[in-house]
């Protein structure tokens, strides 16, 4: 997994030599290291952009909400679809700058407002609406039953999942292309979302077995995290998780009561945005799911098909309709 956000930051080493020190941060820093990470996260110009979060109606509107929610049900973060939150650029470069997550201790200190906090990975579980017990990590080796090639061929009728070349566009339900989506604009977050990586294929797994492993939110969360600041490439998305775990108990902060400045783009997963993304289109019959970049008119009846094992994808898709 890692040890510390502060060990190899990058800044100086592994990205072939300092970036230079940018202007001074509009927060207070206890030590050199800090710095350092700091500069290298606002290095060749990345910006903080709003973290996007489902939105509820419009998956309604197009009848993938009780689906999605059902997936994630399966794994013990069904209240994590309820979150929204506005995302601060000041408290997100902070959060980022001086976080330490402490493995052993499973407990993670960060400076918000300018004070070292300290907060044990259940709470953070638990504030996100994730499960707090029974848990897979992020470091866990990978189950023995899980087979990428086996399942992504299940999902999309490809024969053979490249970590570097899969596209989540091939998945063929849009309620599993769309938890995709929610993940890679969350706990996955990242400016290109069109491959799908193996972690996010485990969880897609892991959501359609019965009684399978549920991953804790903790240990994905706090590796994206540390991940973004040995990056040096890709605007950062995750403040706005940033600001529930500043918001909620314990913490209760009230970030909108201080004079940060709000990320900009959208803030919403809602029907704009999946047109954006291409997932969807417009037509004269309602709108139209986009596979493999062709559009085609799905009815989705239940999500049911896709909870448990074998998954019954069959040729009907690529006529008009999907019954799963």
């Amino acid at each position: 997994m890692f040890k510390c956000a502060k060990t190899g930051t990058g800044a100086t080493s592994s990205k072939g030599g300092s970036k230079g020190k940018s202007k001074d941060p509009p927060f207070r820093l206890l030590n050199r290291e800090d710095r350092k990470t700091y500069d290298f996260l606002v290095s060749n110009k990345r910006q903080v952009k709003s973290t996007k979060f489902l939105h509820r109606e419009s998956f309604a509107s197009l009848g993938v909400l009780d689906g999605v929610q059902a997936l994630f049900n399966n794994i013990g973060w069904g209240q994590f679809l309820h979150n929204r939150a506005a995302t601060y650029v000041e408290p997100t470069l902070e959060f980022l700058t001086t976080f330490n997550p402490e493995e052993e201790a499973q407990t993670v200190t960060f400076q918000i407002l300018g004070e070292k906090r300290s907060l044990p990975h259940r709470v953070v579980n638990a504030l996100m609406g994730a499960p707090v017990d029974n848990l897979y990590y992020q470091q866990d080796p990978w189950p023995g039953n899980f087979n990428e090639h086996y399942f992504w061929q299940q999902i999309t009728n490809e024969p053979q999942y490249s970590s570097s070349s899969s596209k989540a566009s091939s998945i063929i339900h849009p309620c599993l292309r769309l938890v995709h989506r929610v993940l890679t604009c969350t706990i996955f977050t990242r400016s290109e979302v069109g491959q799908i990586s193996k972690a996010e294929l485990f969880f897609l797994w892991c959501m359609t077995r019965e009684n399978g492993p549920r991953p804790d939110f903790a240990s994905f969360f706090f590796t994206k995290c540390y991940n973004l600041t040995t990056m040096d490439k890709g605007d950062i998305f995750i403040g706005g998780l940033i600001t529930l775990i500043a918001s909620r108990p314990p913490l209760q902060l009230h970030l909108s009561t201080f004079p940060f400045e709000k990320a900009s783009g959208p803030s919403s997963l809602d029907g704009n945005a999946l047109r954006r993304m291409q997932l969807i289109r417009d037509s004269v019959v309602g709108p139209m799911w986009i596979l493999d970049n062709q559009p085609y008119l799905i009815l989705l009846m239940s999500i049911s098909g896709v909870l448990n094992q074998p998954i019954p994808i069959n040729g009907s898709f690529h006529q008009t309709t999907l019954h799963l």
